[in-house]
């Protein structure tokens, strides 16, 4: 009886805070932010499975949702990365997505439930979202790669939470996060994992990031906020991160190398 109390709970939660965020009138609409990820471990949950959530809770996102098939793609292939503008143009306001480059297509891509933020893939690799904004000195205007692009590549290449970390990794340190600071949510049929990226400065391409897996018997929220604190480097069970995360802080003045690393 708990137990479904507190999935009742939940759900009204969100959809409160949903309906409360899209009809404040002291909130101005282009700076409506307030989506929500809850999360849960397998050992948290009442049938064993692992769950993460999403409210989209934007104006301006669309909201259809498709499915995205299963693709075999030629050698020399690649995809387009976009960059997410306002378009204040239409009576109602929404996104535009203007084209800022290319790259690399892999072999064979995964299907994957198509939506303002793709969210589900054919393996059971599930995604939410929710957006912090981080420092605005980390902002940076150099790359390919923002945050619903992240979230199509990690479904279409990706099977589990771990390996849609690394490949995010890898690809943001190449092509470059064009986005403010984001959590996002990755779970998969075992674990579910937060994952925080910000851009690696003004001017510079690529991105700093960490994650932290939540563990087996938690229930963890992020409503707008960076909530990974401490990084244990030793627990890499619990704990992924970029190869920059340290020296930046270093760099920055943000840490002097001595005290605890948060």
């Amino acid at each position: 009886m708990i137990k479904k109390l507190l999935g009742l709970s939940i759900v009204f939660f969100l959809l409160n805070l949903s309906l409360q965020s899209q009809t404040n009138p002291v909130i101005g609409l282009d700076s409506l932010n307030e989506c929500t990820t809850i999360t849960m471990g397998k050992k948290a949950t009442d049938d064993g499975s692992v769950r993460t959530s999403h409210t989209d809770d934007s104006h301006r996102t669309r909201s259809n949702i498709f499915v995205t098939p299963a693709r075999k793609h030629a050698p020399g292939s690649t995809v387009t990365m976009y960059k997410r503008l306002w378009g204040n143009e239409n009576p109602m306001v929404s996104y535009k997505n203007d084209s800022v480059g290319v790259i690399p297509q892999v072999p064979y891509t995964y299907a994957y439930f198509n939506s303002a933020y793709p969210c589900m893939n054919e393996k059971q690799l599930g995604i939410g979202e929710s957006t912090f904004g981080g420092r605005a000195s980390l902002k940076s205007d150099i790359g390919l790669i923002d945050c619903q692009r992240l979230c199509t590549l990690m479904l279409e290449r990706c099977s589990t939470a771990r390996q849609a970390i690394t490949v995010a990794g890898e690809l943001l340190k190449v092509y470059g996060w064009i986005d403010a600071g984001e959590c996002l949510t990755i779970a998969d049929k075992q674990e579910v994992w937060h994952l925080e990226i910000m851009g690696a400065g003004k001017g510079n391409k690529g991105a700093v990031w960490a994650a932290q897996r939540v563990p087996d018997d938690h229930v963890s929220v992020n409503a707008n906020a960076s909530t990974i604190k401490e990084i244990d480097t030793n627990d890499k069970e619990h704990f992924m991160y970029s190869d920059n995360v340290f020296q930046l802080a270093l760099d920055s003045g943000w840490w002097d190398g001595k005290q605890t690393f948060r």
